[in-house]
């Protein structure tokens, strides 16, 4: 398979993380820079480099219980700013963004067939402040492809970080539950092409995260499809209707409340029904919450128990609006509003 040159095509166990969820507005992907740089592993520590001596490396990393990592979302779309958190060792670093293919692999699912890699873009370097949080501004135009080309190919770029200097700690946070990869010597020049990456290490996150928009005239893809109406059933549940639109499953929190979020979902309180405050003492009701699964993909209806005064209305005046407000591991929130009508045997779109 050539694409700018022959790429060595491997069948390896590859874990994509796309995140994102309402692509109408800005979405923030990558790692949560809560975290603690707590990393002391550099570019030359042995568990980085297993086989050639470099002082500079190119790293990358997936948790696979949150999501975090450099992958955008589905689709096309521009990345305007990356943050980067670094402890109190510093020295020049540079965005990358690599493009790799896959293909899908029928007779190992989950185990696709990948190619990789090619510098995309990259920044300039830069040295990123001791003990904060770094915003570096960049101009890439990345896609996470929904479709693959005539070869069965799915071009899939993503965010890495090249550290310069041997003696400084590669910027992570140790997480039993994340995995680095690193590329050795670091990426050059546009167009260069590595086969790996190179060498690896488990248990940290890469910490880096950045901003992603619809590219202009591509409208965006929504990683989860909701309806734009929903019918309460008998003992007043609701059949909600999911479409996973990832390359991986949809995983996260549905809240119906009666504001639009993300604070409204990133407030909700524990109990339905309750409320949370805002600015100026306006209050949000969470009316139902559930907790989703939805294989990428597919379709799944999901239960939610209706409570408190989306209950009243109902039965006043047999339909109601809410806002839909989604949670999802490793993506920013996004929110949509839905009808809710009384009665009826099916949730309907």
């Amino acid at each position: 398979m050539r694409r700018g040159g022959l790429l060595l095509l491997a069948s390896v166990a590859f874990v994509l993380f796309a995140t994102g969820v309402s692509s109408a507005a800005t979405v923030t992907f990558g790692a949560n820079l809560a975290r603690t740089p707590d990393n002391a592993a550099t570019c030359v520590s042995p568990q980085v480099q297993l086989i050639v001596q470099s002082p500079t490396c190119t790293v990358e990393s997936t948790n696979v219980a949150t999501g975090e990592s450099g992958f955008p979302p589905i689709g096309e779309g521009i990345v305007s700013r990356v943050r980067v958190r670094v402890g109190p060792t510093t020295g020049p670093m540079q965005i990358v963004l690599e493009e790799a293919l896959r293909q899908d692999n029928p007779f190992e699912p989950g185990r696709p067939n990948y190619a990789c890699c090619t510098l995309a873009a990259a920044s300039p370097v830069f040295t990123p402040a001791a003990n904060a949080i770094t915003t570096v501004p960049v101009n890439f135009r990345v896609l996470q492809a929904i479709r693959p080309d005539e070869n069965g190919f799915y071009i899939d770029q993503h965010l890495a970080l090249s550290v310069l200097d041997p003696t400084v700690p590669i910027p992570a946070s140790r997480s039993p539950s994340a995995s680095m990869g690193a590329w050795y010597p670091a990426w050059g020049s546009i167009g260069e092409q590595k086969v790996g990456p190179a060498g690896s290490f488990v248990g940290a996150d890469l910490l880096i995260n950045a901003d992603w928009d619809p590219a202009p005239g591509t409208g965006g893809n929504s990683p989860l499809r909701l309806p734009r109406q929903i019918r309460s059933l008998r003992n007043d549940v609701a059949f909600i209707p999911l479409v996973c639109q990832f390359n991986r499953a949809c995983v996260g929190r549905l809240l119906l409340q009666s504001r639009r979020g993300p604070q409204a979902a990133a407030r909700a309180s524990g109990r339905a029904g309750a409320s949370a405050k805002k600015k100026g003492g306006r209050r949000t009701l969470t009316y139902a919450k559930v907790r989703f699964r939805v294989p990428a993909g597919k379709r799944k209806a999901v239960r939610a128990k209706l409570k408190g005064r989306v209950k009243r209305l109902l039965r006043k005046r047999g339909r109601t609006r809410v806002w839909a407000n989604v949670r999802m591991r490793g993506a920013s929130v996004g929110s949509a509003k839905l009808t809710v009508k009384r009665g009826g045997k099916k949730s309907k779109r």
